[in-house]
């Protein structure tokens, strides 16, 4: 699915790219049974949608920096990208629980990113 998406001739432009990844990241956010799991795979699909479509990673950038730069770069969504990039932390480097809430807290961050990437195109 994913790889369709990007296989267009001469690439994609960086905010279809960017609302791609938004969208790839939703899914997983909305597969996973278990919040902290899916937090953790919609951050990880985000970023490999993102480096797939040629918005790679800087050598100097920790994959958080990663994220934030190009989603804000490309969506001029600064809060929901901090919102996302924080419950991933949380998720990913902490023991504190992971709940529906905040499953669904990404999930509305997630979906005002794409609308502010849908009102820039």
């Amino acid at each position: 699915m994913l790889d369709r998406r990007f296989a267009m001739e001469g690439g994609v432009p960086d905010r279809t790219a960017a609302a791609i990844a938004v969208d790839v990241s939703l899914d997983a956010l909305r597969r996973e049974p278990d919040p902290r799991r899916a937090v953790i795979a919609a951050y990880a699909a985000m970023e490999r949608a993102l480096s797939g479509a040629g918005l790679g990673r800087h050598r100097s950038e920790a994959p958080m920096e990663y994220v934030r730069r190009v989603l804000t770069e490309q969506t001029r969504a600064p809060e929901e990208v901090r919102t996302v990039t924080g419950l991933f932390q949380v998720a990913k480097f902490s023991q504190h629980p992971v709940d529906e809430g905040m499953r669904r807290s990404a999930i509305a961050a997630l979906e005002r990113i794409r609308a502010a990437t849908a009102r820039l195109a």
